[in-house]
């Protein structure tokens, strides 16, 4: 019997507090420099996308230190060219 074995990848980053056209509901955005990718991460970077802007004025201190973002939730589905 053949098992095969899927990697889950999420996406990780530092936010900028700013609307850009590819997520225009949300008022911030993974800046693209930044972008790395996980299988696993620490708790304290994980939100997920409406908490984020529920609290984005509190992003950067005790809640996402350093405004360092690694939603669990993620997955990559596609790449955008810059």
């Amino acid at each position: 019997m053949f098992h095969t074995q899927t990697t889950v990848i999420h996406v990780h980053g530092r936010i900028i507090k700013r609307t850009v056209s590819y997520n225009p509901k949300f008022s911030f955005h993974i800046d693209p420099e930044t972008i790395q990718f996980f299988q696993m991460a620490i708790e304290v970077c994980d939100a997920n996308m409406t908490y984020v802007e529920d609290h984005l004025d509190e992003a950067g201190g005790a809640f996402l230190p350093g405004g360092h973002w690694c939603p669990w939730d993620s997955k990559p589905t596609r790449e955008l060219k810059g």
